[in-house]
């Protein structure tokens, strides 16, 4: 039997995964596991007092056993605890003050008047042994040293507005005087609004440092120049505000996804706390006996993690906020790569393993109209990786930075995305961070085409950070004179045979576009523009092309064009191989000779398109039924046997 089609696929992929998520919300942990228990001597103290906590693990005496003191509210399991020490013994009493917290991790460096949860967790985990215990700090709260900055003025009805998105790890406090670092970082990027996910009280002493406002609700904190008008969450995993950008309302969310379910480590070899009906070692962070490049497995095992519905979730309210006039910003650290990462063009990269994935909790936000702020600006996922994970840090052994060290960890997770609006205006991006990340537990530099800024402040963080630049304007950002059509290759040379990505700006909005090889012109396919008059895709060059000067031409209605240059090479080794297979050639300046081929290598006007974040007219349905069933049999034997 044919196996069933991608959609049948995803729709049931999504039916399992929803009911699997939907159960881990529900889930409330039990407040007394196993006899456990747990006390405080007083439940208020002011912020230079301690409180004394005594615990009984009862029957579920582990070494790494722990007590866990988080915001009031947050549940174990989410966002980090603010502080936490591990208590192996049977029982016992220690002590805990604001400032007074020896054999604690400090994951915070200051905390002061608040509620707070005490828990007793068990065995590394967050199993609930005892707790919630309710704790309060008291104390006045001291005037902010720094006087409130002034929002970037507005010229001409256009205004500023710089996104920074930024891990900053457990707060800040992995390096001394963190909160101040960050705080020189932001003024080094002039961000007027920050995500600070693993947020600690980093939010607070960032804000105060800048005379900025700042919002924590979740594990991810909102530092922000303009003023935050009103604030929210969605779901545990999004902290949510609403700022005054001159008069606009802007919406922006902060999120920290769930990390364990880190799916990403199975193509690569590796489990990544995978909880459930799996197999043995991927609940671990271990190495595996053999890479996982079972689509469907993986992408199934991601739902759990439960960050594809939360996603949702958000996209359900962003259609709110845009219905009631606002524009919506969002970033964060997803803990989740992104589907226009994990292409063809990429299968061979970073330890992918041949794999292609469309991960769901980005492709959630594709799919709910939300523009991805650093592949608008880089389509290219091969010239332009952004990698945000693992970033080096001179001032930590490789083996604090690498979570799976035999591997290419490499991944962007880290993002800014927004909607699309008249109003508001995409006119860079960068990543932001050291200029070297970790491969296999050493230290690499980075040789890809991307802009890393790289500040002079002490950088406080196993990630890099994201940052976008924005204009918002009052009347709308078009200058009132329609754009010329562009296009951008992502090489000026390439093998006959291979495959490059082509991207391109300034046509009619979902006009059917012919592109072309010249000057003898060889139709390579067809794309639709999206509702900009943009788009982008991977074109395949004939095998049989002759080397030398060639021009990619992309024609639209009216025979408005744009033109690019680009140099064809012969074939690796003097073989000429259909389909862009061309032996021994690793592929320069995003080609992918490997890649299967998206597009026609000769003048059939079939020619279609491998497209990224635009719409593909279906014109291969002809040339599919054409086939016969002797060739759906032979794709139906392939996915069996795990042919990507």
């Amino acid at each position: 039997m044919a196996s069933a089609s991608l959609p049948a696929k995803r729709a049931l992929i999504s039916l399992v995964g929803a009911g699997v998520a939907l159960t881990a919300f529900l889930y409330v942990p039990p407040a007394h596991a196993a006899g456990g228990s747990l006390s405080l001597d007083v439940a208020t103290i002011a912020a230079d007092e301690t409180v004394e906590i005594t615990f009984d693990a009862g029957e579920a005496v582990h070494e790494r056993n722990w007590i866990g003191i988080y915001r009031d509210g947050v549940m174990p399991g989410g966002p980090a605890s603010l502080d936490w020490r591990y208590v192996p013994e049977p029982s016992g009493t220690v002590s805990w003050g604001p400032s007074a917290r020896d054999g604690w991790t400090h994951n915070t460096a200051t905390m002061g008047a608040g509620d707070y949860d005490v828990y007793l967790l068990e065995d590394d985990g967050y199993g609930v042994l005892a707790g919630p215990i309710d704790l309060t700090v008291t104390g006045e709260p001291t005037e902010p040293t720094t006087p409130p900055a002034d929002p970037k003025p507005e010229v001409d009805g256009v205004s500023e507005l710089d996104v920074l998105a930024f891990n900053v790890w457990h707060g800040g406090t992995q390096i001394p005087n963190g909160a101040q670092e960050i705080a020189d970082i932001i003024r080094e990027t002039d961000a007027d609004v920050t995500f600070l996910p693993e947020v600690g009280q980093a939010p607070a002493q960032v804000a105060e440092l800048l005379g900025y406002e700042h919002l924590i609700a979740t594990d991810t904190g909102v530092v922000s120049r303009y003023p935050i008008v009103s604030s929210d969450t969605i779901d545990r995993w999004w902290t949510k505000a609403v700022i005054d950008v001159h008069g606009t309302e802007v919406v922006v969310y902060g999120g920290h996804l769930e990390y364990r379910w880190y799916t990403t480590y199975l193509p690569r070899g590796y489990g990544g706390e995978i909880h459930g009906d799996w197999p043995s070692g991927w609940n671990t962070w271990n190495k595996l006996d053999a890479p996982v490049t079972d689509v469907e497995q993986i992408l199934a095992a991601n739902v759990q993690s439960g960050r594809p519905a939360t996603a949702a979730d958000l996209v359900e309210d962003i259609a709110a906020e845009r219905a009631a006039g606002r524009i919506a910003i969002v970033g964060g650290d997803f803990n989740e790569p992104s589907a226009q990462d994990w292409t063809a063009a990429t299968a061979d990269l970073q330890d992918h393993n041949g794999v292609v994935v469309e991960w769901q909790t980005t492709q959630t936000l594709l799919d709910g109209g939300l523009v991805d702020a650093y592949r608008e600006v880089f389509p290219d996922p091969v010239a332009n990786p952004g990698i945000t994970w693992p970033s080096d840090n001179e001032r930590f052994p490789t083996s604090s930075l690498t979570w799976a060290p035999e591997a290419d960890e490499r991944d962007r997770i880290d993002y800014i995305f927004a909607t699309p609006d008249e109003r508001l205006a995409i006119d860079d991006a960068a990543v932001v961070g050291p200029q070297s990340s970790i491969v296999r537990n050493e230290r690499v530099d980075d040789d890809s085409a991307d802009e890393i800024l790289t500040p002079d402040a002490v950088w406080p963080s196993d990630h890099k950070a994201v940052l976008a630049e924005f204009r918002v304007c009052d009347e709308g950002c078009d200058d009132g004179e329609p754009a010329a059509p562009v296009i951008e290759l992502g090489a000026g040379s390439v093998a006959a045979g291979a495959t490059i990505a082509i991207s391109g700006s300034g046509f009619a909005p979902g006009t059917e576009l012919r592109v072309e090889l010249h000057s003898t012109p060889v139709l390579l396919g067809t794309v639709t523009a999206d509702d900009v008059g943009a788009f982008q895709a991977t074109v395949t060059i004939p095998a049989d092309t002759a080397p030398g000067a060639h021009t990619v031409v992309v024609t639209g209605d009216g025979d408005v064009s744009a033109s690019a240059e680009l140099t064809v090479t012969a074939a690796a080794g003097g073989v000429e191989t259909p389909g862009g297979e061309a032996p021994g050639d690793g592929g320069s300046g995003g080609t992918d000779p490997d890649a299967e081929p998206a597009g026609s290598a000769s003048g059939s006007e079939s020619g279609d398109l491998a497209s990224t974040g635009t719409d593909v007219l279906p014109v291969v349905i002809g040339g599919a039924l054409l086939l016969g069933s002797g060739l759906v049999l032979l794709l139906a034997r392939r996915r069996r046997n795990g042919a990507a």
